[in-house]
């Protein structure tokens, strides 16, 4: 059964993909786990490599041997990581809000935002104000323009119209991963899949199950069959 990994990004919970979990094509399976550093209570913290490999370890987990995987913001990063570190492992690559290296500047005013923020607000959001400060720290340190070439998934870069923060990055992707494909959601911000689901819904499931853009045929009627 093809295996989807849904990953979230600083400042979300897994809840966030809610919207995608509940219009799952019949014969996949979704798994939507905390990225690291990012889980209240645990005591860990974010390292970009560490990260991906948590992603990888969930083929050992789940019996399969390639997966999909869908980030947003920082899970996109991880996700982008991760097809780097293991292109064989990634069938499917799917990107929203994803940034490459990420801007000092957008960075500071991050770190300014949750500093600003009371802890138990940002605690009730799912967020520890300590380790978001951490993985902005180490986000800083990254940068992973180099490895686009090593990517081999089929890979689909999803920008919303608002999101002018993100466009140019998006513009990066696509033309540095081989075949990849640009979409735009009309309407939507930074969190397309939040603002525009069904739109996002149709893309990502079209695009897993490899539908053209524009096809009339329901996402998910052409899928790969499950297997065990």
């Amino acid at each position: 059964m093809p295996l989807l990994v849904l990953l979230n990004g600083i400042g979300d919970m897994p809840q966030v993909w809610q919207d995608q979990v509940t219009s799952l094509p019949p014969g996949y399976k979704a798994v939507a786990p905390w990225v690291r550093g990012t889980r209240p209570g645990r005591n860990e913290t974010f390292e970009m490599d560490a990260a991906a490999d948590d992603v990888l370890a969930l083929l050992n987990q789940h019996g399969v041997e390639q997966m999909d995987v869908c980030g947003l913001g920082l899970g996109a990063m991880v996700a982008l990581n991760t097809a780097i570190r293991s292109p064989e492992n990634v069938e499917h690559l799917v990107l929203t809000a994803c940034q490459l290296a990420p801007p000092a500047s957008a960075l500071r005013a991050q770190k300014l935002a949750i500093r600003l923020t009371p802890r138990a607000r940002l605690a009730r959001m799912g967020v520890d104000k300590d380790r978001a400060l951490a993985t902005l720290t180490e986000l800083a340190r990254t940068d992973l323009r180099d490895g686009l070439a090593n990517v081999t998934a089929k890979t689909l870069v999803i920008v919303g119209a608002r999101d002018s923060e993100n466009r140019a990055t998006a513009d990066e992707l696509v033309a540095g991963i081989p075949g990849a494909r640009l979409e735009v959601v009309p309407g939507a911000g930074a969190k397309a899949n939040v603002d525009a689901p069904g739109v996002f819904n149709d893309l990502l499931y079209g695009f897993l199950a490899d539908q053209p853009p524009g096809s009339d045929q329901p996402p998910g009627s052409d899928q790969r069959p499950a297997s065990d």
